[in-house]
Parts: C-alpha cells; structure tokens; sequence
C-alpha cells in the first residue's frame, strides 16, 4: 500500500520537474578554452611555417636541378617558362592588336589628310587649268581680230567690252578704251566676223557704244549679190531688218549684206549679215530680216576704226561728254 502511495508520488514529482539533461553549450564552452586556442593556433602556424619551408626547399632543389631536353636551365626555370607562356601569348595578341588598331587609325587620319591636300591641289590645278583656257581662248580672240584687222580699214586697236546693255529696246556696250587711246565720237567697232555698232560717248579710258541692234541705229547697206541698197535698222530684240529694198528685188535667204559706205559712219564693205527670210507687205514692200554676223550676246573684245570726217563733225557736242 505504501509502495502504491510513493510510486504515485513519484510520477506525479516527475510530470511537474521533468528531468532537464545538459545542453551542448557547456560543451562547447568546455572545447573554446584559451588553453585549447593557444594550442590550435600554434599548431597552425606550425604547419604554414612548415609548407613554406617545404616549398621553399622545393624551389631550391629546382633551381639547381637541371630540366630535360633544354640545356643551360633548370627546372625551376622551366616550369616558369610554361606557366609564363599562356601569359606571354595573350600579351603579345593583345599587343599585336592593339599596334594594328594604332596602325589602321593612324593610316586613316594619314589617308583624310592626304585627301584633303590632294583636294585642295586639284581644286587649285582647276583653276589654274580655267585661268589657263580663259587667257588661251582671249588670245586666240584677240589673234583672230588683230587678223582680221588687215582686211578692215584704219583700225586704231583692240578694246576690251566691260559691259553690254539690254534694256527696253537700247542696246549699248561699255569698251574699255577711251579718247587717251585716240577713241573719238562715231567711231565704228568691228569684230572679226562683221559690224558691232559705233561709239556715241568717250570718256579717257571708257567709252560707250551703240549696238546695231539698237532700235534707234542705222547703216547703210548693200546686197553683194544684187548690188541694191538699202538701210538697215536694228530691231531693239537682237534682230536686224533692211529696208529700201525694190519688190521687184531677187533678194533671197543666205544673201551676204555689208555696209555701203553711203551714211558717213560707217566704211564700206563690212559684213552686217545674211539675209534669213523675206516677205511681201500688203503694200507690196519687201520685209527682210537679216541674222547679224556679229555674235552680239557673246562680245569680249573689239576693234576699234577710225571715224569718218562727216562722223566726227556729227556727233560733236553733248553726246560727246564723258559718260
């Protein structure tokens, strides 16, 4: 009975204190003693000195012991080599690439460079060359007129146009020669192919002429074909048109007109042009249109006649003026 009463004690003693077993942190505490430390430690540096001295003994013994197949060297130095040869390479490829890079940038601006000077030289060479063709296709100009000038009467020289005008019918040129080049009112300029026109006013060293064209100008003229006379009047458009002509008049296109001396300004037996269409009027008058010899829209130079007497005594007073 008493044992009955004691083991119920002891059970219930047991669910109320529960048996508490050691936890593994005094272990561990126990295994961390600064004893133990000291000696862990000390056996580490042990080894690490002991590798170093191991490595360091190994390295000697390379050092001195020779390698096979390379004379003068030691295995040390061989096993440097291959371990250096990867390293080696890959710094030579980068090196290769790079001097390449270098090389190709460098030839690049080299290139760009030389381009633009050979741009800058062929840029100047053009002009030049257009200089060149300009002062060879004047003198070959200025040859033609200077030989046509033994076939025209008293050439007093050659002047160059400046300007050439074309306006509301008035057709006028500016020549670069004046009365310091014996330039004198009324006097006729030519070219080589025919009549230009006259000088109306001089000044020292330009003068200003007017243009057959003109509305304004007249020439006498004749058919060398036929021999008749007639006038011929300038159209203010570029155009020539001769008058005075008979109907009954063999005029026909291609005739060949040239100026007949009778006007006073003009001296005879200067081209003027060639005759390009005729017709009749209802009042039986004959309608002729002459194509001027003279390349009037591409004058450069021209010679310059003397003036008649009855040319100068004209065209004296204020027309004369310098311009």
């Amino acid at each position: 009975m008493r044992g009955e009463i004691r083991a119920q004690r002891g059970e219930r003693n047991r669910k109320r204190f529960p048996l508490q077993l050691p936890s593994a942190a005094p272990r561990a505490m126990r295994l961390t003693h600064p004893r133990v430390e000291a000696l862990t430690g000390r056996s580490r540096r042990g080894g690490f000195v002991l590798s170093c001295v191991l490595v360091f003994c190994v390295l000697i013994l390379s050092a001195q012991a020779p390698a096979r197949n390379r004379r003068g060297s030691s295995v040390l130095q061989s096993w440097i080599l291959t371990a250096a040869a990867p390293v080696a390479g890959a710094a030579a490829a980068v090196s290769r690439t790079v001097s390449r890079s270098v090389d190709g940038i460098e030839a690049v601006l080299t290139a760009r460079a030389e381009n633009k000077r050979l741009k800058k030289d062929l840029e100047q060479r053009n002009l030049e060359l257009f200089q060149l063709r300009a002062r060879v296709s004047q003198t070959e100009r200025q040859e033609r007129l200077l030989g046509s000038a033994a076939v025209l009467p008293n050439v007093l020289g050659l002047a160059p146009v400046l300007l050439v005008e074309n306006r509301a019918g008035l057709q006028s040129a500016l020549i670069g020669a004046g009365s310091a080049d014996g330039v004198s009112p009324g006097s006729p300029i030519a070219v080589a192919e025919g009549l230009v026109g006259r000088v109306v006013t001089v000044g020292r060293g330009v003068s200003r002429a007017q243009l057959l064209t003109d509305a304004s100008a007249a020439v006498g003229a004749r058919i060398v074909r036929t021999g008749e006379m007639g006038v011929v009047h300038g159209d203010g458009r570029g155009g020539l048109r001769l008058n005075n002509i008979p109907s009954a008049s063999r005029v026909q296109n291609g005739d060949l007109i040239e100026s007949a001396g009778i006007d006073g300004i003009y001296p005879r037996g200067v081209p003027i042009g060639r005759v390009e269409q005729v017709a009749r009027t209802r009042d039986l008058s004959l309608e002729i249109r002459i194509a001027p010899a003279a390349a009037f829209s591409e004058l450069s130079d021209v010679l310059v006649l003397a003036p008649s007497p009855v040319a100068g005594q004209t065209l004296k007073g204020p027309r004369s003026a310098e311009p």
